[in-house]
């Protein structure tokens, strides 16, 4: 079992900075046109997803994850939302090029090979989409055993400062880079109800999963103050074209 297992397991919907609560006032801010073609990219268990779907957006949502795709399904079914799920990897992404209007992610790009993802979500984009990223950043000191041991338990491949995101971003093809919202602490953010949420119970229990919440609060409490989260914007250039 790793650390996305464990989220599955326990049915989490919005493991990212802010939680859920934080995805609604972003999408608040953004103001996004109903009927947009949205791609959101590591849905997880669906609560996103579905809730884009409710807003009027046509949602095509993907994760590499097939415990969490299914309980998306559900959700989705419970919910009598229409929401394309697909099973895929945010490096190749099974999606013909210009297609989306909309690329959304929250805290997934540092968990792939970033210049391949960022690739994708221009390929994918029309000519003039917007693409919207939430993903943990850098605030303080790296080091070594830091870096080796949040990819050891989370899986987090990349850790960088806002100013290298952005500078990535636009080394990937992407203008009008913004960030709309930045902290310098991962903050806390209280107890979210999701009525939705399926937890596998049998798991509770496990004394595997025990010890990986206790690693988790560990690593949070001893790199916490390094590590914060922003809210990254971005479009593919008009004459981007066909690619």
């Amino acid at each position: 079992m790793d650390y996305h297992d464990l989220l599955a397991r326990l049915g989490e919907g919005s493991a990212h900075p802010g939680g859920f609560l934080a995805t609604m006032q972003l999408l608040d801010v953004l103001s996004l046109p109903a009927g947009l073609h949205v791609l959101e990219i590591g849905c997880g268990t669906g609560r996103t997803a579905c809730h884009l779907a409710r807003q009027g957006y046509q949602v095509t949502a993907i994760d590499l994850h097939r415990h969490m795709l299914d309980k998306a399904v559900r959700r989705a079914r419970k919910e009598r939302v229409d929401v394309r799920f697909i099973q895929a990897d945010a490096t190749a992404l099974p999606l013909p090029s210009n297609h989306v209007d909309v690329v959304f992610i929250e805290s997934v790009t540092i968990f792939t090979p970033w210049r391949k993802s960022l690739s994708e979500y221009a390929r994918v984009l029309k000519p003039g989409g917007l693409l919207v990223d939430r993903e943990m950043v850098l605030s303080g000191r790296k080091t070594e055993l830091m870096s080796r041991r949040l990819r050891r338990f989370y899986g987090i491949r990349t850790l960088a400062t806002v100013a290298t995101w952005k500078k990535r971003l636009r080394g990937s093809g992407f203008s009008n880079v913004a960030v709309k919202e930045q902290s310098r602490t991962m903050g806390k953010w209280g107890v979210d109800h999701d009525p939705l949420r399926e937890i596998d119970m049998n798991w509770l229990e496990d004394k595997k999963v025990q010890q990986m919440s206790r690693t988790n609060d560990q690593l949070l409490m001893r790199y916490g103050n390094r590590l914060g989260h922003a809210v990254f914007t971005a479009r593919v250039p008009v004459e981007a074209g066909a690619k």
